[in-house]
């Protein structure tokens, strides 16, 4: 039997605020990353919360080793954060109906 218009108004508001609580967890949560000596921790909200630099890496002839491993681990956790956003995004785009 197929749905009438409010029924399938009021799933489709359940939906969506399913959809917008499960986006706040995301952007509450953290996520860590650890690459060769620096810790990044980041915020779903794409914030960095933290970073941390093993001061062994820490060679002033040559900045960039450290430049390119923070930039590498900073794209990791964003790639993490990326990742759960697309899921929340599969599992809500087919709406159910």
């Amino acid at each position: 039997m197929a749905m009438n218009m409010n029924e399938m108004l009021k799933k489709a508001k359940r939906l969506q605020e399913e959809a917008s609580l499960q986006e706040t967890e995301i952007q509450k949560k953290e996520f860590k990353v650890t690459k060769q000596g620096i810790e990044a921790v980041l915020l779903g909200s794409r914030k960095i919360k933290s970073l941390k630099i093993n001061p062994a890496l820490i060679d002033p002839e040559d900045p960039e080793l450290v430049e390119d491993l923070v930039v590498l681990t900073i794209n990791e956790g964003l790639a993490l954060i990326e990742e759960e956003y697309e899921e929340l995004n599969d599992k809500f785009s087919g709406l159910g109906f």
